[in-house]
């Protein structure tokens, strides 16, 4: 019975944990300020920055009975799955490499090439993402050359019907978020500094009240003395 009362009385008001965040404000003020820091010096010093370059292409489809300005949308519709997969197919991406002399395979490439359509529209979105402003935009580039080529050599439903509508131009910086990194550490410093104020209180086999003391050993306490705050006072 009396080991029931002390776990009753060992319980933790919302008194008591406001008690502990308060007393642990620098332990917890530190931790926060630490951790963001070493993401900020993550995101703004280590980490390689990513940019992104992109163009598009456009597939259409000319009626042959019409006039130039004549074309079968439905069908251009239905060729646009087919010209987005073909754009990002290893054989194309294989002659980008050999032609740009990159170090990295095709499936490296692939893995930084965004190819992006719509049922909306007739438009596909060409981007790669590279640590190089430059790099990201002659790849994209070279990319579109290279299927608009192989299209129009080797598939017939696709031949002349991939247009270039754009040329890509230098990356612009795309990641790591910085801010969001600083944000994300500051967070994160603040749930660590909490969780291991509480672990402290958690091995803190100290009494904090007389009826814990007289609980565990049997006694009466006759007395307690206040928590009070001496203030200097100047001559």
């Amino acid at each position: 019975m009396n080991e029931q009362q002390l776990d009753t009385t060992n319980e933790i008001s919302l008194v008591d944990l406001f008690k502990i965040l308060r007393s642990n404000i620098i332990l917890i003020t530190v931790a926060t300020l630490l951790i963001g820091l070493i993401a900020g010096v993550y995101a703004y010093f280590i980490a390689n920055p990513q940019y992104k370059s992109n163009a598009y292409v456009m597939v259409q489809v000319q009626v042959e009975s019409g006039t130039n300005d004549s074309f079968d949308l439905v069908n251009a519709q239905r060729l646009m799955a087919t010209a987005a997969d073909l754009i990002s197919m290893p054989i194309v991406l294989e002659k980008v490499v050999d032609d740009l002399g990159l170090s990295i395979s095709a499936q490296q490439l692939k893995s930084n090439l965004s190819v992006s359509s719509s049922t909306t529209s007739y438009f596909i979105n060409v981007s790669y993402l590279a640590d190089d402003p430059e790099l990201s935009k002659v790849i994209v580039n070279e990319v579109i050359e290279e299927a608009i080529a192989f299209a129009n050599a080797n598939v017939a439903i696709l031949e002349n019907n991939i247009i270039r509508t754009s040329t890509a131009k230098d990356g612009t910086y795309d990641s790591p978020n910085k801010v969001l990194y600083v944000v994300i550490g500051l967070i994160l410093g603040g749930i660590l500094g909490v969780g291991i104020a509480f672990l402290k209180e958690l091995f803190n086999n100290t009494f904090r009240t007389k009826d814990q003391l007289e609980l565990a050993f049997g006694i009466q306490v006759l007395g307690v003395i206040p928590e009070f705050e001496v203030k200097e006072t100047r001559s």
